[in-house]
């Protein structure tokens, strides 16, 4: 393992430019000459920041300000909240590509990873619950007319929030700063004997994989899988029914899965083996790549909802509007239960 050992039996975990990724390598302690996959990597994060800040923070408007409260609007407020936290902490991740090393204090070094962490656990389980959410509307329309409702939501978001920061809490626990030969470093500062500390890293990317990923997507899969079938074998095939599930589920595996791979391969295999190297070497392209995924579901939502015309001749807040909005009077009319089966896939 590439880490230093220290007297009292503790040991370091070095991570790389981008915190969120709890690794054995560290940045050189000096200004980098940006390689093409540092321009990349910026160039992404640069990206995300603007749409994920404007994109996210006009949800939250538009959910807080311009709409009745609904269990739709709690939904898609929590999950803009959590992309807005992430998207504002991608300008600490850019600075420590650029300058080579962590450039703030220990406050930060814990707060900063922190947040793209709980982003990425919250953002998943609030996606599994919409998912199921969307399911029972379906197929239990009795039982969500009598119990579904915004109190309701709000306590499955403060579950998901509760369990978001218990699951992040071992880095922002275990993060310290780290000044040597090579510079000032946001590291993870396990108190664990160096012939545990690889058993240590193995474990927790493989519970961050089943956690933040394979569980919450089987989850989302399955309830999506039932609802289009549920809705085939009711109603006439729905062109847009299709589409906005495969956008959902493909979005969200093309964004994490790169990520939650690469972590499981780093933190199994020698920094001495190639796969481990040539994995480090596109790791900050697949980071950037799963931040990606906090900026492009409001434009998810509204593509895959909207016919594109009439996007263009509408103002964005109309558009963000129409597809949140939950009507209320369609949900459980038995006279138009076709419609609302369509329009809760397509709200999602």
């Amino acid at each position: 393992m590439d880490s230093e050992s220290f007297s009292n039996g503790s040991s370091y975990e070095y991570p790389g430019e981008y915190d969120q990724r709890d690794t054995d390598y560290r940045p050189k302690g000096k200004p980098i000459s940006l390689s093409s996959f540092h321009s990349a990597a910026l160039f992404i994060l640069s990206v995300v920041l603007v749409l994920g800040v404007l994109g996210n923070a006009l949800v939250v408007w538009i959910t807080t300000c311009e709409m009745k409260r609904s269990v739709n609007t709690v939904w898609f407020l929590n999950l803009a909240i959590a992309d807005l936290l992430c998207c504002l902490s991608v300008p600490f991740t850019i600075m420590e590509i650029i300058l080579g090393q962590w450039p703030l204090g220990l406050a930060t070094c814990k707060l900063i990873p922190s947040l793209l962490l709980i982003n990425m656990y919250a953002s998943v389980l609030l996606l599994t619950v919409i998912s199921i959410d969307r399911w029972a509307l379906v197929a239990k329309p009795v039982w969500c007319k009598n119990k579904r409702t915004v109190t309701k939501a709000y306590l499955a978001c403060a579950t998901v929030w509760l369990l978001a920061l218990i699951l992040t809490s071992p880095s922002f626990l275990f993060r310290n700063i780290l000044t040597d030969f090579k510079g000032v470093s946001c590291v993870m500062h396990y108190n664990f004997s160096e012939e545990h500390i690889e058993k240590v890293k193995q474990f927790i990317a493989i519970f961050r994989f089943l956690m933040g990923f394979m569980i919450p997507f089987v989850a989302l899969t399955v309830c999506y899988g039932v609802l289009v079938r549920k809705v085939s074998e009711r109603y006439s095939k729905s062109g847009k029914t299709m589409k906005v599930v495969a956008v959902v589920i493909v979005g969200f595996f093309v964004c994490w899965f790169p990520y939650h791979i690469a972590g499981l391969i780093l933190a199994t295999h020698s920094p001495k083996t190639d796969i481990y190297k040539n994995t480090l070497q596109v790791d900050r392209i697949l980071i950037s790549f799963a931040i990606i995924n906090s900026c492009i579901n409001p434009i998810i939502y509204v593509l895959a909802g909207q016919d594109l015309k009439s996007i263009f001749r509408t103002s964005i807040k109309s558009v963000i509007k129409s597809v949140l909005e939950e009507e209320e009077s369609q949900l459980f009319d038995p006279n138009k239960t076709k419609s609302h089966a369509e329009n809760t896939v397509t709200s999602v």
